[in-house]
């Protein structure tokens, strides 16, 4: 018993021997093939230096750096203090707070009350409307944002300095001016009114003055000119009340996934109604503020502004000459028609609309 005893005793202690071994060798390889990951240096990121109130200039004076650990750097946080100067803070910042980007902005005033059209005004611009239709308004092709040219068409008359009216004048005749014989010394003055005012011109067959009336009013000279380019669209049409805003906002959130209506077939005799949004009238551009006394004033004198839609990547400006009658008859070579002992028949008075094979006609109700 005792020789089995040791044998057994003796088998163990190997086995312990051997395991320990294994263990320790397995280990030394582990530790010496497994390489710590270095920790990376530090940054450093920009913080408030001192309190930046709302809406205030950021200066290199308030700024300040503090150290951060890299990997946690996201691109909200700021390294380079250069990205800051100039910029102004959107809310109050504190001593020794990060800067981040949602805090900053290119211009004071973004989170105060107001209008959110005002806030995407560029400073020393401002906004006016003009009336447009579909045929000043590209078709209504016009979105936006969209970058358009301006061209005001207006008349021109000859008026009297004095009057102020157009010409010709009204004549009046004035007799028995001076003072009558045998009678008390009173001057007397009869205005007998006249005529329009027309010109003296010689017959150079019969030699002699005819005095020259004219057959109608005086026509009015047009004249058309580009007068603003490269100008942004703020939007197209009316913009919404604040009521409105908020009625389309609540209306929103009670009802996300709202059906689309369907509009009833009219039945016969009944009028039909359409259905399709009102076509916006008027138009809101970004101009300069004396453009937009320049657009003013054309506006209530009456003239026509017609715009036209330029590319989203052009702003070049080009030199424009005004279109007049004498510009259209010598830049384009158009002749002015010669009196000929003829003409046609019947008499033509302004140009017609050709009428097409397929063109609808009106029927009058019976």
């Amino acid at each position: 018993m005792r020789r089995g005893s040791r044998i057994l005793l003796l088998f163990l202690l190997v086995i312990i021997v051997l395991g320990a071994g294994a263990f320790f060798f397995l280990r030394g390889n582990f530790l010496a093939g497994s390489t710590p990951t270095p920790t990376p240096p530090p940054i450093t990121i920009v913080i408030a230096g001192q309190p930046i109130p709302r809406d205030s200039q950021i200066t290199v004076e308030a700024l300040s750096s503090m150290p951060f650990p890299a990997d946690q750097l996201n691109d909200q946080l700021i390294q380079s203090p250069d990205e800051l100067v100039g910029m102004y803070a959107k809310y109050p910042i504190a001593q020794g707070m990060p800067i981040t980007r949602e805090m900053l902005s290119e211009r004071p005033g973004i989170l105060q009350p107001g209008s959110e059209a005002a806030k995407v005004i560029p400073a020393g611009l401002t906004a006016i409307s003009i009336p447009i239709s579909r045929l000043s308004a590209v078709a209504y092709a016009i979105r936006d944002g969209d970058h358009v040219d301006v061209i005001a068409t207006t008349t021109f008359v000859d008026v009297d300095p004095s009057f102020q009216s157009t010409l010709p004048n009204i004549t009046a005749v004035i007799t028995g001016t001076g003072f009558l014989p045998e009678q008390l010394p009173v001057l007397t003055t009869s205005v007998v009114p006249g005529g329009v005012q027309g010109r003296t011109e010689l017959d150079p067959t019969l030699n002699q003055a005819f005095y020259v009336l004219p057959n109608e009013v005086q026509r009015p000279r047009l004249v058309s000119q580009m007068i603003l380019q490269n100008i942004q669209v703020l939007k197209i049409g009316d913009f919404k009340l604040a009521e409105e805003e908020e009625e389309t906002q609540a209306t929103a959130e009670l009802a996300p996934q709202a059906t689309p209506t369907t509009v009833p077939t009219p039945q016969p005799g009944q009028p039909v109604v359409n259905a399709a949004p009102g076509r916006p009238d008027l138009i809101t551009l970004i101009v300069p503020p004396q453009d937009a006394v320049t657009l003013a004033y054309l506006i209530y004198s009456n003239a026509k502004l017609t715009l036209t839609l330029r590319p989203p990547d052009d702003g070049t400006r080009v030199e424009t000459e005004a279109a007049t009658l004498q510009y259209l008859l010598s830049q384009y070579a158009i002749p002015v028609p010669a009196k000929l002992p003829y003409a046609l028949n019947p008499r033509i008075d302004a140009p017609l609309d050709p009428r097409l094979p397929n063109d609808s006609v009106a029927v009058p109700p019976q």
